[in-house]
């Protein structure tokens, strides 16, 4: 069973879509793939390879992201609810496209 990461508002499905296509990257087509990376640069700048790590790896924990690349665990917090922030309004701009 999936558990939703607090303070991250967006619906209980919608979080666990998110949070299996991060982790399951590689199975994903290319233009997913292209998604998670183009909204981590966003959402990260420079911390890019953190987030991306922290979403797509599920063998590190937070502490172990943060420490390899010299980031505080509270920024990659940070960074991660806005990634499914954006991600959650982006596909809803586009269903209201339409």
């Amino acid at each position: 069973m999936f558990k939703k990461k607090r303070g991250i508002k967006i619906p209980y499905n919608k979080h666990g879509l998110i949070y299996f296509t991060c982790m399951n990257i590689k199975s994903q087509p290319i233009e997913t793939q292209e998604k998670i990376k183009r909204l981590c640069h966003e959402v990260a700048g420079n911390y890019y390879d953190a987030l991306f790590a922290m979403l797509t790896d599920d063998t590190k924990n937070v502490t172990a992201v943060s420490m390899k690349y010299f980031i505080s665990e509270s920024q990659l917090y940070l960074y991660r609810k806005r990634f499914y922030e954006a991600w959650h309004n982006r596909d809803n701009r586009q269903a209201n496209v339409l």
